[in-house]
């Protein structure tokens, strides 16, 4: 009786939710893009001469600046008809000689978002999800009915108490399978580079054509060592290796042998081995062989303890194999250069095959398999968003459309639109951001005015990088606002990163910090910039020390500023104290901080000279909260910009 209560007033629900909010008057809110049809026109001499009477309350741009939408003061009582509106066609000169207009007349600039009238489309499914509830509703009172008439409880799962009486030793004598599984994965489903797939195949090759390459007098590979970043499919490789070998897959974490006692974990390893010849045909594979695997003798101490202990039977196990033993040795690893010599040559691990983060190319194929299964909006644009997450792991391309698609169950969809997976990168990116504002205007006015020092000075190189978004916008991450720029794709992709482009990034990276000391001056530079300081130095240091690209040190190299550099304490207190004099020390802190110190000049040079664009920019920014990158560029006027100081070329 409740459901069929409950289906009856669906219609009566939706009725009266049209008939409240979809005919209210139009507010200040009101998105003239929903009634463009229907707006009357106007010339551009007509606005001209209706801003300069100051005529005009609000000034509204699409965000490509091809339409104008003007909202006349006519009403005082805060409320405003379609008729209060006109439209104007524009183009990027008549656009900038509005907003300088009106910025002259005091006159408000806002740029329009696509326009989502969330009311209307919350009724217009509101049916299909009363409906939608019925199912689940049904389902669950069936499910519930069968579960009470059985008298299903916890006792039913089985007994309990009669755990396993074997202490801590005993488990080593015990042989436990838990960890083996038969593997049902193609190796087909890593979509990868395709150069690493058939470095994978031919692993297969050798497994399944054992007798023809020892006919050839080819040996068969020990060990296959998998490296590469975090979230690349190491994993999943080995699962399908095996699975396309038909071969028994036990699946370790080089954690698990990590003891108290020492002996304990050398006595996994023994066990392990032992399992694997037991089931024959079969592949052991080690995730983070590092854990167990580092370099010995590399602590203060450089003592013999467990882990050492433990690696030590790793390496006589693996000698131990036989040439007719049909057991495989995979392991995994994202830190290469932390491992035992060791443990890396040949006839221990035979090969190694680095998995890179996937290329623009692998990431279309990832995005591909993880859209399968899904139902998206036909123009949704794999190139893309292929292009937007450079640098991203298969792992977190996953997540970026499980993200995309919890964005669409938050609109009651369950179709992902490109703006819920757009949504989901900016997520990813920038963090989560806050939808209360409490930050006063001057505050807001300071942000708008550093996060546009960014994005001007980005939009100055549009050789080397592309404006996406700016944004006053705080985030939980604790960021202010975010300006989102990025190299051009055949830069990216190429990898051609010259001196000339770190210098503008370094001077793009200072724009904040520029931007605040021109219009608030040297004493009322706020915290803002710690960040970009921090960033903006990380880089000269990299530049001088790791790339050679100093002055004066040109074929120097500090393996300090290196990102690979050893990691161990213990060796680097012994080695690096006296590798380089007191003078090379200066000579490099000097070629960092002038590298540093010339970008800062030439952004405080570029914004002092275009300080009217960034201040009318930084107001519009003020009442649209966010920004287009083509507005920033298009508005900017590129031919204009000053970037003729002496070092801008460096």
């Amino acid at each position: 009786m409740r459901l069929l209560l409950l289906f009856l007033i669906q219609p009566v629900f939706c009725f009266f939710l049209k008939k409240t909010f979809l005919h209210k008057p139009l507010y200040d809110n009101i998105n003239p893009l929903a009634y463009e049809n229907i707006i009357a026109k106007q010339s551009f001499n007509d606005l001209l001469n209706r801003i300069d009477k100051k005529e005009v309350e609000t000034i509204y741009f699409s965000n490509n600046m091809k339409k104008i939408y003007s909202r006349l003061d006519l009403n005082k009582d805060g409320e405003y008809d379609i008729e209060d509106y006109t439209i104007t066609n524009s183009d990027s000169s008549v656009s900038n000689m509005v907003i300088e207009r009106s910025a002259k007349n005091d006159i408000r600039t806002v740029i329009l978002d696509e326009y989502v009238n969330p009311i209307s489309s919350f009724v217009g499914n509101a049916y299909s999800f009363f409906s939608a509830l019925l199912i689940p509703i049904i389902g669950i009172s069936i499910i519930s009915s069968i579960f009470s008439s059985k008298g299903m409880g916890p006792g039913a799962l089985g007994p309990m108490g009669g755990g396993d009486k074997l202490g801590a030793f005993g488990n080593l004598k015990k042989d436990d399978k838990n960890n083996m599984i038969k593997a049902n994965i193609s190796l087909a489903s890593w979509a990868g580079s395709p150069e690493i797939f058939q470095e994978c195949t031919e692993v297969v090759s050798y497994l399944n054509n054992r007798t023809l390459y020892q006919a050839a007098g080819a040996q068969i590979p020990r060990g296959i060592l998998l490296e590469g970043p975090p979230g690349t499919g190491k994993t999943l490789i080995a699962k399908a290796i095996a699975s396309e070998c038909d071969a028994n897959f036990i699946s370790v974490a080089a954690s698990e042998f990590v003891e108290l006692f020492v002996g304990m974990g050398a006595a996994k390893v023994r066990n392990l081995f032992r399992q694997a010849r037991e089931n024959e045909p079969s592949i052991i594979f080690i995730d983070e062989i590092d854990a167990v695997g580092k370099q010995r003798g590399t602590g203060i101490n450089a003592g013999n303890d467990e882990r050492e202990q433990t690696l030590n039977q790793i390496l006589a196990e693996m000698d131990g194999f036989a040439q007719n033993d049909n057991v495989l040795i995979i392991a995994a690893t994202n830190r290469r250069d932390v491992l035992d010599s060791a443990l890396l040559r040949p006839g221990r691990f035979d090969r190694i095959i680095n998995i890179p983060l996937p290329d623009k190319e692998s990431r279309k194929s990832i995005l591909g398999v993880h859209m399968q299964n899904k139902t998206f909006e036909d123009n949704v644009d794999l190139d893309f968003f292929a292009e937007l997450t450079a640098g991203y792991s298969g792992a977190e391309l996953k997540n970026l459309i499980n993200e995309g698609a919890i964005n669409a169950v938050r609109q009651l969809k369950t179709t992902i639109s490109e703006k819920n997976l757009k949504d989901a990168l900016e997520k990813l990116t920038i963090g989560i951001i806050k939808k209360n504002d409490t930050r006063s205007d001057d505050t807001l006015m300071r942000v708008s005015r550093h996060e546009m020092g960014h994005a001007f000075l980005a939009a100055c190189f549009p050789e080397y990088f592309e404006i996406k978004k700016v944004s006053i916008q705080s985030t939980y991450n604790g960021a202010g606002g975010y300006t989102i720029f990025s190299e051009l794709p055949e830069i990216r992709d190429g990898g051609l990163y010259t001196k000339d482009l770190l210098f503008k990034r370094i001077i793009i990276a200072l724009g904040g910090k520029a931007a605040e000391t021109i219009f608030y001056g040297d004493n009322f530079v706020s915290l803002g910039a710690q960040n970009d300081l921090k960033q903006a130095n990380s880089l000269a240091k990299q530049m001088v020390g790791t790339y050679g690209m100093g002055d004066n040190l040109k074929t120097f190299y500090n393996e300090n500023t290196d990102n690979a550099r050893n990691p161990f304490l213990g060796r680097s207190l012994a080695t690096n104290d006296g590798v380089y004099s007191e003078a090379l020390k200066e000579k490099f802190d000097s070629e960092v901080r002038k590298i540093v110190d010339d970008a800062f000049s030439e952004a405080l040079s570029i914004i002092n000279y275009n300080q009217n664009k960034v201040n009318v920019l930084s107001n519009i920014l003020i009442n649209s909260v966010n920004m287009d990158g083509n507005f920033v560029k298009q508005y900017s006027n590129l031919q204009h910009v000053n970037t003729s100081s002496p070092n801008f070329a460096k």
